[in-house]
């Protein structure tokens, strides 16, 4: 269980910044998910810490300790790449034999390693068997296997999930969630896909243009995330960027793809986006059901409902197409007990919001 810290990290690749004075600090024992968008530079920071290339500059820091310098045997790093790298002409129980022997470990000691890596990852009966015979998962399984094997001071993870089928990836996801409970492991865990975030991380740091922007919880980057393009990371449902943001009296008018929102409060400061929260909508069937009082004041859209989620226990997600000058799709959450008549595919509704829940990013 370690602590490390990342000082103005720096690294160039084809002339542009990959990474730009990046710091990071991630805390002892904790699953810190590093998300992004691909080419965003998580895999080079990846290698960065574990030593297999050096950045242009910046320092690294374990325990305060500086290791910017130490090989990569000597950081006590285990690394499990995206590219699933096990030896296919050793055995299952070689691979996760072969970084403990280059630690000069005893063949008893390698043994017991190897039993309790495999115990923990529960490939027990795969060690006898060759790469070529085992499954996707199954090889990252054994790769997780190696990288802890080693009692790693800090387990660097690049898209574990990535090669495996979606009927295995969250049992697999919470496989390394309770390895890394159970080893008590600093651990970065690299993704683009922010449901590998909400699953199984401490805290989930964002990233682009070559450095963290925001880091926290889940919960609260969802609650606030720092801008449009953090809340589009997070998959944060029915937000839309700003492309032109105005002043009206004491309103504020933006310009979105869904078209202008009045906002009915001045906001002094740039704005990137806008959310309209999918549980402020309200639904009507016809536009009979609309008074004059809530067409002047809420944002009214007509559209088809393309598909309908059961969320719980009383609720109802909606995904409703609505045209403008493109299509677009808007998710509304409805209370099943309030409402007058059933809801189907492809059927015809106004939905509409009241635009002080419009919430800016």
């Amino acid at each position: 269980m370690v602590n490390l810290q990342l000082k103005e990290i720096s690294m160039r690749y084809e002339k542009k910044y990959i990474l730009d004075n990046l710091d990071l600090d991630v805390q002892h024992g904790e699953l810190l998910v590093l998300l992004g968008e691909s080419g965003c530079g998580k895999t080079t920071l990846l290698k960065i810490i574990a030593g297999i290339i050096e950045p242009e500059n910046g320092k690294l820091f374990m325990e305060k300790k500086e290791i910017s310098k130490l090989s990569p045997q000597k950081r006590k790093v285990g690394y499990v790449p995206q590219a699933q790298v096990l030896f296919p002409h050793m055995t299952v129980r070689k691979n996760i034999a072969f970084g403990l022997e280059a630690h000069k470990l005893s063949k008893s000691e390698i043994e017991q390693k190897i039993k309790w890596a495999a115990e923990l990852t529960h490939i027990e009966e795969l060690l006898g068997r060759y790469p070529s015979e085992i499954s996707g998962g199954q090889k990252q399984r054994v790769a997780l296997s190696r990288a802890i094997a080693i009692d790693p001071h800090l387990l660097l993870l690049d898209e574990p999930l990535s090669s495996i089928d979606t009927s295995g990836r969250e049992e697999l996801a919470l496989t390394i969630r309770r390895i890394q409970k159970e080893t008590a492991t600093t651990t970065i865990y690299v993704t683009h896909n922010q449901e590998e975030a909400r699953l199984i991380s401490d805290r989930v740091a964002i990233m682009y243009d070559g450095k963290i922007q925001q880091i926290g919880r889940v919960v609260e980057i969802d609650h606030s995330p720092a801008n449009y393009l953090i809340a589009k990371i997070m998959g944060t449902p029915n937000i839309w960027s700003v492309q032109y943001q105005d002043k009206k009296q004491n309103k504020t008018i933006v310009t979105t793809e869904l078209g202008k929102i009045e906002l009915p409060y001045l906001v002094k400061q740039r704005f990137t986006g806008v959310r309209l929260p999918p549980s402020c909508f309200e639904i009507a069937f016809d536009k009979n059901e609309l008074q004059e009082d809530i067409k002047k004041t809420k944002m009214v859209f007509k559209g088809i409902i393309k598909s309908i989620i059961e969320r719980d226990i009383r609720t109802n997600r909606m995904i409703v197409e609505v045209k403008r000058d493109s299509i677009e799709y808007i998710k509304v959450d409805i209370d099943r007990q309030k409402l007058k008549k059933n809801l189907e595919t492809n059927q015809q509704v106004i939905i509409y919001i009241d635009t002080s829940e419009v919430q800016i990013l």
